[in-house]
């Protein structure tokens, strides 16, 4: 045995990769490009919620600007019906009386929006005291 079959053996074994090694590299290379376009995919879904509910606290703001409780107005002016402002967001306000409480009332203030054909809304609920009295008698 000469050293140039030596050599030739050795350069063999060196000259390339092997079927199985190029499966494994592309099997290992592909899991790792699916979990980034998943992670992408999910952090897009994530971004898109996150736009649409500040979006809907700005139109929450705007409504209450545009439509303040007064406390001096009966609750049905106070209340207001589905308005639409700018992207589909939609702003509505009810006030319910609070059961065994007079002059107090339930204030719930919505906005909704559809996104993707699933609607979605987001709401405040708090608690209004109109004093009907302590106006009537002001007046008087």
């Amino acid at each position: 045995m000469g050293t140039r079959y030596l050599q030739r053996r050795f350069l063999n074994k060196l000259r390339g990769f092997t079927l199985i090694e190029a499966v494994l590299a592309l099997a290992i290379l592909s899991i790792g490009i699916f979990v980034l376009v998943e992670c992408t995919a999910r952090c897009l879904v994530v971004i898109r919620s996150s736009r649409n509910y500040q979006t809907a606290r700005m139109v929450l703001d705007r409504g209450e600007i545009d439509h303040p409780l007064v406390w001096s107005n009966d609750a049905d002016q106070n209340a207001v019906a589905p308005e639409t402002y700018p992207n589909g967001y939609t702003f509505s306000r009810t006030l319910t009386p609070m059961d065994g409480e007079e002059n107090m009332y339930v204030v719930k203030t919505r906005v909704a929006w559809s996104e993707v054909g699933q609607a979605s809304f987001e709401e405040v609920v708090g608690i209004f005291y109109s004093p009907k009295d302590t106006f009537d008698n002001s007046v008087k």
